[in-house]
């Protein structure tokens, strides 16, 4: 495949559950830190973003595991840009085991922002895409939606949850929402997940949240800050053996 950026990522006992599997959030960070590594590669980092009026902000991600990695496995990590939809920048991923099988696949979905005025820019005018046209065996990004769900508490928004731009970190959101889960759902082998990030959160804002069981193995939680829907993101869960 052409325009593909390929490295090793290890993937270290921190960024493991008291399961011993990978977190959902150290997936986040995982595809996030792959899609700047690939800019870079290309001579764009986020400086380079900066000083040109140019900052991409993740919108919509869905990951498929077909297992979670375990600490101290060294994975293969790729990425590589799949198309122009919209308004949106369309970035797909995998990720492989040292036997070379895929231990998981997302699709992400990414808006171009000036980073003076936090405007959506057209994608026509970023000079530097290369869509392949290429897509990962994983579910899309699809809009979620959860018009009801269960109070299932809050969440203050603290300065260690910040990253450079001054909003709560998109994998910070996963956490948040794992803590929100139904008992006993957390310690259940993850099959999916997708979350849509809606309105940004800051220093010192509560966020509110919702939770609504779909079926047996799906569950939703929505966070809200006041009157704004913040992330709305879906658990997918394998079927429990008896």
């Amino acid at each position: 495949m052409d325009n593909i950026f390929r490295r090793e990522a290890e993937v270290h006992f921190y960024d493991c559950d008291p399961q011993s599997r990978m977190k959902i959030s150290a997936a986040l960070r995982l595809l996030a830190d792959m899609a700047d590594a690939h800019y870079a590669a290309r001579g764009m980092d986020h400086k380079w973003l900066w000083d040109n009026g140019f900052v991409f902000l993740v919108s919509r991600v869905s990951v498929r595991f077909a297992r979670l990695p375990r600490p101290r496995e060294v994975l293969t990590a790729e990425t590589w840009e799949r198309e122009i939809k919209g308004a949106s920048f369309l970035r797909d991923f995998a990720a492989k085991d040292v036997g070379g099988g895929t231990v998981m696949t997302a699709s992400t979905a990414w808006m171009l922002v000036d980073p003076a005025s936090w405007q959506v820019l057209r994608p026509s005018q970023f000079p530097n895409a290369r869509p392949t046209g290429v897509a990962a065996d994983c579910p899309p990004c699809r809009r979620l939606k959860m018009p009801g769900g269960d109070p299932a508490g809050e969440r203050r928004v603290r300065y260690s949850d910040l990253d450079a731009n001054g909003h709560v970190y998109n994998a910070v959101y996963s956490d948040i929402a794992l803590d929100a889960l139904p008992e006993g759902w957390r310690q259940r082998e993850l099959a999916r997940f997708q979350i849509n990030f809606v309105h940004q959160a800051v220093e010192g804002e509560t966020i509110q949240l919702y939770r609504e069981i779909l079926d047996d193995n799906t569950v939703s939680i929505k966070g809200k800050v006041g009157d704004h829907d913040c992330f709305l993101c879906e658990f997918g869960y394998r079927e429990m053996s008896n």
